[in-house]
């Protein structure tokens, strides 16, 4: 059984379970009903001795009544035979994490012979990482300086709490390391061998405790820093405050965001022909669909729509959203604008938007994109990708007849425009109504008007689904887990 911290008794967790059994026969017209009886968004199929035999959710029936199944069928016929699961007892951080990890909002957790023994949703666990005890927290963000940069990145990844505290051998206080100054290093061509005392910042913003939770904001406020290591008498961190454990926000106030779904894809013919090619399947699940996760687990609730071909499929599929976790709009263009020119059709436009192409597959973290795009107080930010290009010749450099230098097979690296930027709603005012308009005009205009652009380099996974060679990665990128 799961351990606390759970929002539901153990009551209420027996009844679910009930309510969340059906048998493999049932129709999926009794899946429907018993569905919106359960309210868990997904039903477990099981033997007669509760053994586990698959799992069928809600967008499992309408995928299939999409492709044309009838309600008269049985549930077997849709559901997953090979669900993520969980074996007793679990505690409720174990399950938490199966949650991020494989983008799920139901756990069938089993005994040792197969037989489901708890149904856990996502919102039975209480999440809250920073009610833990100050010491453990510095631990978990406390690194070497010698570490490497590669080495800091993934370290990050793993806390969740966007800075890592270097600490000499006594425990005091050597420098912070932040995603952003990671992500400008990068920008300059640091190498990720490097050591991250190399590019860590070591005149941080600090303070001596104890310090109260109002002076603390204060002074992250006056210094506009998101991060407050407080130090004891002699420089050791004795905790680590971030601004989120001070100020309650609305995380759905934070951020929208709007998917440029319109294009025809014409490389991707014969496969477009009948489908945009945000709706093609990747998986099991088309394009968009897995953009949209993403945008969920990001904290993104509102999220615009702009299309142009075949947009009834696009709004057949995901309707007003809720299915899906977000609150969706769309922006349909009556002729194609451009990459830009349908954020045009936004209205009453508030807070900054994160803007992604509908072909773009990424695990960037778009929350600290945001932070960066906030600490540079940019009016855009444009996601990057670095580019190598191989050259398979020698290149000679020549000054006039004599030669000065020769390299051989030299790799040229560049940072190629990724498809994913954040915008201040200010800068829609520069978009020309009811015409043709790119993301790369709409830059160029910013910069012509001294506007603040800048570059975010994306390291996690990315992909842009253009070519028929990009879907058939995209298709194996799934099936080795790469895409969840």
């Amino acid at each position: 059984m799961i351990t606390p911290p759970t929002v539901v008794t153990e009551q209420v967790m027996e009844q679910r379970l009930r309510a969340s059994i059906v048998a493999p026969s049932a129709s999926l017209a009794d899946a429907l009903a018993q569905l919106d009886h359960a309210g868990t968004g997904a039903l477990m199929l099981c033997d007669d001795s509760d053994r586990l035999l698959g799992v069928l959710t809600n967008g499992d029936v309408r995928r299939g009544i999409l492709r044309g199944k009838a309600l008269s069928e049985s549930c077997a016929s849709l559901a997953s035979p090979r669900p993520v699961t969980a074996q007793a007892p679990i505690t409720a951080a174990q399950a938490l994490q199966l949650f991020n990890e494989r983008d799920i909002n139901q756990l069938p957790v089993l005994s040792a012979d197969g037989r489901v023994v708890q149904f856990l949703l996502r919102s039975d666990l209480r999440a809250d990482r920073e009610a833990e005890l100050p010491g453990r927290r510095v631990r978990e963000c406390s690194v070497s300086p010698s570490v490497s940069v590669a080495e800091a990145m993934a370290h990050l990844d793993r806390t969740g709490y966007g800075v890592l505290l270097l600490s000499d051998v006594d425990g005091r206080l050597a420098g912070v390391l932040t995603d952003g100054d990671i992500r400008r290093a990068i920008l300059r061509g640091t190498l990720l061998s490097d050591a991250c005392d190399t590019i860590a910042s070591h005149s941080a913003v600090t303070a001596v405790g104890p310090l109260g939770s109002e002076a603390a904001l204060r002074i992250m406020d006056e210094h506009d820093v998101d991060q407050l290591p407080v130090l004891d008498c002699v420089g050791r961190v004795q905790s680590l405050l971030l601004r989120r454990d001070l100020v309650v926000q609305n995380a759905d106030a934070d951020l929208s965001a709007v998917v440029m779904a319109g294009g025809y894809g014409m490389r991707l013919r014969p496969l477009t022909e009948a489908l945009p090619k945000p709706m093609l399947p990747v998986g099991d699940r088309p394009l968009l669909e897995l953009t949209i996760a993403q945008l969920r687990r990001a904290g993104i609730k509102d999220v615009s729509l702009a299309t142009h071909y075949l947009p009834e499929t696009i709004s057949r599929h995901f309707g007003n959203g809720e299915s899906f976790g977000v609150r969706l709009k769309y922006l349909h263009e009556e002729h194609p604008l451009g990459t830009a020119g349908g954020l045009g059709l936004l209205k009453n436009a508030e807070g900054t938007m994160l803007v992604i192409n509908g072909d773009v597959l990424t695990g960037a973290p778009f929350p600290a994109m945001l932070a960066y795009h906030r600490q540079l107080r940019a009016d855009l930010t444009v996601g990057v990708r670095k580019y190598e290009l191989q050259v398979p010749f020698g290149v000679v450099e020549c000054d006039d007849v004599r030669v000065t230098h020769i390299r051989e097979k030299p790799s040229l690296n560049f940072f190629i425009n990724a498809g994913a930027y954040l915008l201040e709603p200010h800068t829609l005012d520069l978009i020309p109504e009811g015409r043709r308009f790119d993301m790369t005009d709409l830059i160029q205009k910013l910069l012509d008007n001294g506007r603040t652009v800048v570059s975010y380099p994306i390291v996690e996974y990315w992909l842009d689904i253009g070519r028929q060679e990009d879907y058939q990665r995209a298709q194996e990128d799934v099936l080795s887990g790469r895409i969840v």
